[in-house]
């Protein structure tokens, strides 16, 4: 058996070429008093941006001030540090802790408020059925806890709950 601590020659090229980070996460707090957690497999400078990194399978983790967690994961995302927005182009799945799955193309999230909205329509499980919609916004309200707005062209099929 070889050393398995060193780095094959190969990928010391790969990562002198473009260099990332494995491995990174992020925490931090949004205005609205609730948290977030960002982590991803990799993560390396975006091009594009002087201040963004694109990440590989991100995960991004927030809670509202009232407990309500909603979690977003993907394939691939851009984290925009100035606008501290994270935007996800691909395969978007949201698992929130009071029962909804839901699956896009495209999302963004804002980690100044913990909002989110989708770019693209989405299928969504819901406690009550399921249901597909053009567009959806998730934000902070002062009144309750989180406000869920599904619209352009919302198609619901209702599953009432079976008593026990």
């Amino acid at each position: 058996m070889g050393d398995t601590s060193q780095i094959p020659y190969a990928d010391i090229e790969e990562i002198a070429r473009q260099p990332r980070l494995s491995a990174p996460k992020m925490v931090g707090m949004s205005e609205t008093g609730g948290t977030y957690t960002i982590e991803a497999d990799v993560a390396r400078q975006d091009p594009d941006t002087n201040n963004g990194l694109i990440a590989e399978a991100i995960v991004v983790n927030m809670t509202t001030i009232d407990g309500i967690q909603t979690t977003v994961s993907a394939g691939v995302g851009k984290l925009d540090s100035d606008a501290k927005v994270v935007t996800l182009n691909s395969l978007a799945r949201v698992a929130t802790s009071d029962g909804y799955l839901m699956e896009t193309r495209g999302l963004v999230t804002s980690l100044i408020d913990g909002s989110l909205e989708t770019t693209d329509p989405l299928e969504v499980r819901a406690p009550y059925g399921s249901l597909t919609a053009g567009r959806l916004t998730i934000t902070p309200d002062s009144d309750e806890p989180q406000l869920i707005v599904f619209n352009n062209g919302v198609r619901l099929i209702y599953q009432p709950q079976s008593k026990e």
